[in-house]
């Protein structure tokens, strides 16, 4: 049986340096929601709309396309941009769960901080794109470098998951950074933590903020 919906959705975002197990998480957060009754949707970043997805291939891929660190960023956030106007912000007027893998704050850590190109400039970049309208929580699952190279040995890379070690230990700072200064919204979770474990210290929060005060009057 569905839930009855509430007049405004929740939106939740799972963000981490490449191995960290948010995609895994974000599965299984899924799953446990629609168990429970509720109305979930899930999208990737970048991705989730025929333009995302394109955009998708052309960033990503190891294709020999020559792409500047500014025009990444850029690729990136329109992905995000058609993302949330066509999918994301209809559903959460309709009461719908949404899960983002990876959202704007991927574009600052790997962005802003891994490729050292001007933080603030790329938040504005997001704020305009997504009208500021940012995930009730963020669950950033930290795992440190050493241990995402280990889990990514055996895979085959795509083009941003094949930079040096320096660069994930940017974005993995950016990522704290970002904790630190949206407290309220940041969640950091152990990555080495057993995964069930952490799945359920997730669907806690998740109920949790679906559940609030403030999203029963809404």
């Amino acid at each position: 049986m569905k839930r009855a919906m509430k007049k405004r959705g929740s939106l939740f975002s799972f963000e981490g340096i490449d191995g960290c197990g948010k995609t895994t998480q974000i599965n299984g957060i899924r799953e446990d929601l629609l168990a429970l009754g509720y109305r979930v949707e899930l999208f990737r970043e970048p991705g989730g709309t025929c333009l995302g997805e394109e955009l998708r291939r052309i960033v990503l891929l190891n294709n020999g396309i020559p792409i500047c660190e500014r025009a990444e960023v850029l690729l990136y956030v329109a992905s995000r941009t058609q993302l949330v106007h066509e999918k994301v912000f209809p559903l959460l007027e309709k009461g719908v769960i949404v899960l983002l893998d990876r959202y704007a704050d991927s574009s600052v850590a790997y962005q802003g901080f891994g490729r050292l190109l001007p933080v603030e400039e790329i938040i504005g970049l997001n704020d305009f794109a997504i009208e500021k309208r940012y995930p009730g929580k963020t669950f950033f699952i930290d795992i440190s470098v050493e241990e995402a190279e280990k889990r990514l040995s055996s895979k085959e890379k795509d083009r941003l998951e094949g930079e040096k070690e320096e660069f994930f230990h940017r974005v993995r700072h950016g990522y704290l950074t970002l904790a630190e200064r949206y407290p309220g919204r940041f969640v950091i979770l152990d990555g080495q933590q057993d995964p069930e474990l952490l799945r359920k210290r997730i669907l806690q929060a998740v109920l949790a903020e679906i559940d609030s005060p403030e999203k029963k009057d809404q």
